[in-house]
C-alpha cells in the first residue's frame, strides 16, 4: 500500500519534524537542581524530600513532587550525558504531538499542518526538566477522553495509572484534572440546555468520567509525599514572585514573533468555529476558553492551551474546507482544471515510484534528525554554549579560592552552582515552592540594597557576593568596604575586607 493512501507517511513525516523541533542544546536554569536532586535521590536510595542545598531553608522539608523524573533525569545524564538528556526532550516531544494527532480530524495533510503549528506554540517549555513529562502526559490524557467520547471506547481505568505515575513526575497533574473537569461541566451544559452535539456524553458516561477525575485527584497522593501533593500546585501558583523572577511565568510578551502564535491560533480556532456550520460543544467552548486564560496569564501555560485547541481548530476548520473549495471552484474555473490534473496525475504515478519519493523524504529527515541531535548535545558545542549563559569562570575561580561564609547567589543561577559547587550551600534556587516569597523578597530586598539589607547580611552571615555586576547592592558593599575577589563583564565575586 502506498504511503499517501493512509496516514503512515504524514505521521512519520510529523513525528520527525516535531523531533527536529524539539531537539535542542540541553540546557536550562532548573534543569541543573533537578539533576542535583535527582543525584541526592539515587546516591541515598531514598527520595530527596529535606532541603540540603540552601542555607535559607536548610533543613526544612520540601515537597519534592518531580523526585521520580529527577531520577529519570540523572540516570539519563549518566548513560549519555547532555545526548541523553537532548534525545528525551525530543523524543518526548514527538511522543506528546502523536497523541496530539491522533485527536484531529481531516484529511492527513491539514492534521500535519495543524499538528506542525502547535508544535511552535507548545516549544516554549520543551527544555531538559520534568515539565516536559506533564506535556506528554496531558496529551495521552486529552487522547482518552477523546476516544471516550467519539468511538465509545470505556477505557478510562487507564487515567488511575497515569494520574499516580504524573504525581510522581511532576506537579503539573493538576493540568489534567482541571482538562477532565472542564469537559465534564461541558457536557453537563450541554445536558441541562439541551443543546447536544456530536459525541455527546449522557448523565452515565459524565458521571463516570467525574469519577475517574476524583480518582485522579485522590491517586496524586499516591507519593513520598502523600497528600501533601494535592496542595503543591496551589502553593507553587500561590508565590507572587514568580511573575517577577521567571519568564515562564509572567504574562505573555506579544510583541516576540513565537508567542504570538499562540494568538494565531487562539483567534483561528474561535474563528473557525465561527465560520463553521458545526455546533460548538459546551467542552470544546469549555476548553479554549479556560487553557486560553491559563495560556494568557503565564506563557507556561501555551503548551495546554495548544493541545486543546488543536483538535478543536481541526474539526470546525475540516467542516468549512469542502465548502470553500466548491464556493472557490464555481468562482476560479483554473482551480477545477488543477484538481482535475492532480487527480489524473496522482492515478499515473508509478505506486514504486511514489515509495521510492517518500522513502527518501522520511530518511532525509531521519538523517536531518540525527545531524541536529549529534551537533546540539556535542560536549564542545554544549560547553561553548554554557559559557555564554553560565558564569564559568566565575564558578572556577570559587573552587580554586574557597572564600569562606556563605554567598549570595544570583536566582537563576542558583542550580548551576548547586550542581557546579558541592562545597558550598546557596541563599536561593529555582525552587520557588520552597522558598515562597519570604526568602524570595528578602533577595530582592538585597540584591537592590532595598529595606534592611545590612541586618539580612549579618543575620544570613553572608561573606561571599556572586552576583551580576550591575546589581545595586555591589556597589553599595564596595562602598562600605567590600573587595573583589573575582570580577568580568557580566559577574562579579566580593568578599569582606577582613
Amino acid at each position: 500500500m502506498s504511503w499517501l493512501k493512509d496516514d503512515s507517511f504524514y505521521v512519520a513525516v510529523l513525528i520527525l519534524l516535531v523531533l527536529i523541533i524539539a531537539l535542542r542544546v540541553p540546557l536550562d536554569t532548573d534543569m541543573w537542581w533537578h539533576l542535583r536532586a535527582g543525584e541526592e535521590t539515587w546516591n541515598s536510595q531514598s527520595v530527596y524530600l529535606v532541603d540540603t542545598l540552601s542555607y535559607t531553608r536548610a533543613g526544612e522539608p520540601w515537597i519534592n513532587h518531580s523526585w521520580l523524573a529527577q531520577v529519570i533525569m540523572i540516570g539519563l545524564y549518566k548513560l549519555g550525558e547532555y545526548k541523553a538528556l537532548s534525545l528525551w526532550v525530543g523524543v518526548t516531544a514527538a511522543l506528546s504531538m502523536f497523541f496530539l494527532y491522533l485527536q484531529m480530524e481531516g484529511h492527513a495533510l491539514i492534521k500535519t499542518f495543524l499538528v506542525l503549528f502547535a508544535s511552535f506554540v507548545s516549544s516554549v517549555i520543551w527544555s531538559p526538566r520534568p515539565q516536559i513529562f506533564s506535556f506528554l502526559l496531558f496529551a495521552i490524557t486529552g487522547f482518552i477522553i477523546f476516544r471516550f467520547k467519539t468511538a465509545g471506547k470505556k477505557q478510562l481505568y487507564w487515567l488511575a495509572p497515569i494520574f499516580i505515575v504524573w504525581s510522581n513526575l511532576h506537579g503539573g497533574y493538576i493540568l489534567g484534572i482541571i482538562l477532565i473537569f472542564s469537559v465534564v461541566l461541558g457536557e453537563i451544559f450541554d445536558q441541562v440546555m439541551g443543546e447536544k452535539s456530536e459525541n455527546s456524553l449522557n448523565w452515565d458516561e459524565i458521571s463516570l468520567l467525574s469519577i475517574w477525575g476524583i480518582a485522579g485527584f485522590v491517586l496524586a497522593a499516591v507519593n513520598p509525599n502523600g497528600i501533601k501533593m494535592w496542595i503543591i500546585p496551589f502553593q507553587t501558583v500561590g508565590v507572587d514572585s514568580l511573575q517577577n523572577l521567571i519568564n515562564e511565568w509572567a504574562s505573555p510578551d506579544f510583541h516576540q514573533p513565537i508567542q504570538q502564535l499562540m494568538l494565531v491560533l487562539l483567534f483561528g480556532t474561535f474563528a473557525a468555529v465561527g465560520l463553521s456550520k458545526r455546533r460548538l460543544s459546551g467542552s470544546e467552548l469549555l476548553n479554549v476558553t479556560i487553557f486560553g486564560i491559563l495560556a494568557l496569564t503565564a506563557r507556561r501555560n501555551f503548551a495546554p492551551f495548544a493541545l486543546v485547541a488543536t483538535p478543536v481548530l481541526s474539526k470546525h476548520l475540516t467542516s468549512l474546507l469542502p465548502e470553500w473549495k466548491s464556493h472557490l471552484t464555481e468562482r476560479f474555473k483554473f482551480i477545477s482544471n488543477l484538481t482535475q490534473y492532480q487527480n489524473k496525475s496522482r492515478q499515473e504515478i508509478n505506486k514504486t515510484i511514489q515509495l521510492i519519493v517518500n522513502t527518501v523524504v522520511v530518511f532525509t529527515l531521519i538523517f536531518t534528525a540525527g545531524y541536529k541531535w549529534i551537533n546540539v548535545s556535542n560536549q564542545e558545542f554544549v560547553e561553548k554554549t554554557e559559557q555564554n549563559i553560565y558564569p564559568i569562570d566565575a564558578v572556577n575561580w570559587i573552587k580554586k579560592e574557597m572564600p569562606e561564609g556563605n554567598l549570595l547567589n544570583e536566582y537563576n543561577w542558583g542550580g548551576y552552582l548547586a550542581w557546579y559547587l558541592r562545597d558550598y550551600q546557596l541563599f536561593v534556587d529555582g525552587r520557588t515552592d520552597l522558598f515562597g516569597d519570604e526568602i524570595i523578597e528578602n533577595w530582592l530586598d538585597l540584591f537592590n540594597a532595598a529595606g534592611n539589607w545590612e541586618k539580612s547580611i549579618a543575620e544570613w552571615e553572608i561573606n561571599t557576593i556572586f552576583l551580576k555586576r550591575d546589581r545595586p547592592i555591589v556597589q553599595a558593599l564596595v562602598q562600605s568596604g567590600w573587595v573583589y575577589g573575582y570580577q568580568d563583564e557580566t559577574v562579579v565575586v566580593l568578599s569582606r575586607d577582613e
